[in-house]
């Protein structure tokens, strides 16, 4: 069984300079892993950026969350989703935005960050189902499996761009194609960057494997129910059904 944090190290080296994540982000996780914090002060720390806060209300909100009330504060989502809940929104919003530069209308960035969403709603809705347990890791897992993509337009611009158009979008020809020319594909990227960000090893992992490939099986994974729960609901967020993004 190969270790993937082995295997991210060559990809980081190869990714050149990346970004480093928010202050706030590490400020919403700092206050979030102290038992004493109150929802008053993390709701305090996240107000200081009204753009995340609208983000956050429009995810907590959006069908694929799930919620069967709406939610109009941030004070009340803290209150209906939990505190680990909103952390895991928090980082997601956060290193999506982050690899992305900002917000964008280009529409196949619109298309990645739908189908993000509506992945890791599936991820909580499905979660539940099971009673995984995750705590908020499902709907990371979900909103992050694809910031690969965005970690390889960033670093490599337009030759990336043209390889993705060339692929339709498509999980095969794509996955093909970034193996071809790159020597990895967007999968392994996303988790270049999570490791590359200290992330939590099983959202590495899952990342890593939310395509099948030949050489790792969903067992080599140190969370192989989250492995397993982003790739099912990656396959099941396609429009079609039969393309994965």
């Amino acid at each position: 069984m190969s270790d993937i944090i082995a295997n991210v190290e060559p990809i980081i080296a190869s990714l050149g300079d990346l970004p480093a994540l928010p202050s706030i982000v590490a400020e919403v996780v700092e206050i979030t892993h102290n038992p004493s914090a109150t929802m008053a002060q993390v709701s305090a720390c996240i107000q200081r950026d009204p753009a995340l806060a609208a983000k956050i209300l429009s995810v907590s909100n959006s069908p694929f969350y799930g919620l069967k009330q709406y939610v109009g504060t941030l004070k009340l989502a803290l209150v209906v989703l939990g505190v680990r809940e909103i952390r895991s929104i928090v980082l997601g919003i956060s290193v999506y935005e982050t690899l992305q530069g900002g917000p964008s209308q280009d529409h196949e960035m619109l298309r990645l960050w739908n189908h993000s969403v509506l992945v890791a709603g599936l991820c909580r809705k499905l979660g539940a189902a099971r009673s995984l347990g995750l705590q908020g890791e499902d709907f990371m897992a979900g909103l992050l499996h694809d910031i690969g993509k965005l970690v390889l337009v960033r670093q490599l611009g337009e030759p990336y761009s043209e390889l993705y158009s060339q692929a339709g979008g498509a999980s095969g020809p794509l996955c093909t194609a970034e193996l071809s020319s790159l020597g990895f594909t967007h999968a392994h990227a996303a988790a270049a960057v999570a490791a590359y960000w200290n992330l939590p090893r099983n959202l590495v992992d899952a990342f890593w494997l939310h395509h099948p490939t030949p050489d790792q099986s969903l067992a080599s994974a140190v969370d192989p129910r989250l492995a397993a729960l982003v790739r099912v609901c990656n396959m099941a967020g396609h429009d079609d059904f039969q393309q994965p993004d």
